[in-house]
């Protein structure tokens, strides 16, 4: 499982890079040229993920009695459930837009990852549009960089903010791997929840209670 864990860092990077905004910005922010991520494909980020500080009180997750657990982040203004205690982790990475920081909460069931990211931009893209072509891009930069290939894909909103479902397959080494997931962008916050596991080890019923779940806080 730790197999999954390490990827992690690696496939919100890339989807980080490939939503960065290159397209106008909103009236009230001030234009800046597009980022190109300091890591390619082939890259590991220039550091390591590392671990963050004890969550605060509203951080720290609630069991219920299936084992699941309530999570909510007061930083990162989301709830969400997840199937086991999870893991905290936030990384710096620069890019010509300044150093975005990453934030990850990751939580293992089954010999599977679930995942939820989130890392915010200097701007939000201004044409809706555009939104859309951003979420899709950073769908393709995430599963690329598993060589893998997108099955499906849909636009979909969470209340009135833009997001996109996708599923998708690849490979981790030797493992074949399946991997869904919703990514959205709520103004210049970009947020990414994907589970990721073994093909014959992700149960689709958990996968679709974790994604459910998931609810942005304004």
């Amino acid at each position: 499982m730790k197999k999954y864990i390490s990827l992690a860092a690696g496939l919100v990077l890339f989807a980080v890079s490939a939503c960065t905004p290159s397209t106008p910005v909103a009236d009230n922010a001030t234009p800046t040229k597009s980022a190109s991520p300091t890591a390619t494909s082939s890259e590991k980020p220039s550091e390591k993920p590392k671990d963050s500080a004890t969550p605060k009180a509203s951080d720290k997750p609630t069991t219920n009695s299936e084992g699941w657990q309530d999570y909510k982040s007061a930083a990162g203004k989301f709830s969400i459930q997840l199937p086991s205690k999870p893991q905290e982790q936030s990384q710096d990475q620069k890019t010509d837009v300044g150093t975005i920081k990453l934030n990850m909460v990751i939580a293992e069931a089954n010999d599977s990852g679930y995942f939820v990211g989130y890392a915010d931009f200097p701007n939000k893209i201004a044409n809706p549009a555009d939104v859309q072509k951003g979420l899709s891009d950073s769908v393709k930069g995430s599963v690329g960089n598993l060589k893998g290939e997108i099955k499906s894909e849909k636009e979909s909103t969470l209340g009135d903010i833009p997001c996109r479902d996708f599923e998708a397959i690849g490979k981790v080494k030797t493992t074949d791997v399946s991997m869904k997931g919703r990514f959205c962008l709520a103004d210049n916050r970009l947020y990414q929840v994907f589970a990721l596991g073994a093909k014959d080890k992700l149960a689709a019923t958990d996968v679709d209670r974790f994604i459910t779940s998931f609810k942005i806080e304004k």
